[in-house]
């Protein structure tokens, strides 16, 4: 399987591995077809005292008790994984990173975006003390194109392209030293969902 790993020898340029062709076009397209029929739902997140609908639709599967807090106002209660979503057991193999739930986004035009962020929630096991360790994530790409950046706290912005089937890992430490975000564009693009795999902290599984 081709990858791109974006590290050099001695300092990390991006903590990042991109696997782009993780599925195949026919197994890709079938788990777009799967996830276009997943339980979305418009979201509202409170930004700067003023509520206001998530730019994107959202849905979580996982292990019970693996519940989702972000932004200080957008809960998530996952629902049971469906019989096509558990990837997961190929991308830890890939990897070696363990995940217990995943988190769609779908994006369904240049209007739908996420801007700059860490997932470094406490429930995702980040630790401020220890900033070089914490987890990884793996972030599947379904459907249409669209730019992600990530760039360092203080420094500039890296652009991809992230095709459909194709799976970006962002490694341990990455969340404490890097945002990243998917930009919104005015060009015509086609719909994409993302499925993001994360570890978590509770739950009994």
């Amino acid at each position: 399987m081709q990858q791109l790993n974006l590290f050099q020898e001695s300092t990390p340029v991006l903590p990042l591995t991109y696997y782009p062709d993780f599925l195949s076009q026919e197994l890709a397209n079938e788990l777009y077809q799967h996830c276009l029929k997943l339980e979305w739902q418009q979201n509202q997140i409170r930004i700067a005292g003023k509520t206001m609908p998530v730019p994107r639709l959202e849905c979580i599967y996982g292990d019970a008790g693996c519940d989702y807090l972000y932004s200080n106002s957008v809960f998530l209660k996952p629902l049971t994984w469906t019989d096509n979503l558990p990837k997961r057991d190929s991308i830890t193999a890939l990897t070696g990173y363990k995940f217990r739930i995943v988190i769609g986004n779908q994006y369904r035009s240049g209007q739908d975006s996420i801007g700059w962020h860490s997932d470094n929630e406490p429930s995702m096991g980040y630790e401020p003390a220890m900033p070089a360790a914490g987890y990884a994530y793996a972030s599947l790409s379904l459907g249409g194109v669209r730019k992600f950046q990530i760039k360092p706290r203080d420094g500039k912005p890296t652009d991809f392209w992230l095709e459909h089937g194709s799976l970006l890992v962002m490694h341990p430490g990455c969340q404490s030293t890097h945002l990243h975000q998917v930009p919104k564009t005015k060009k015509v693009v086609s719909n994409r969902i993302n499925l993001t795999f994360r570890p978590h902290t509770g739950g009994g599984g």
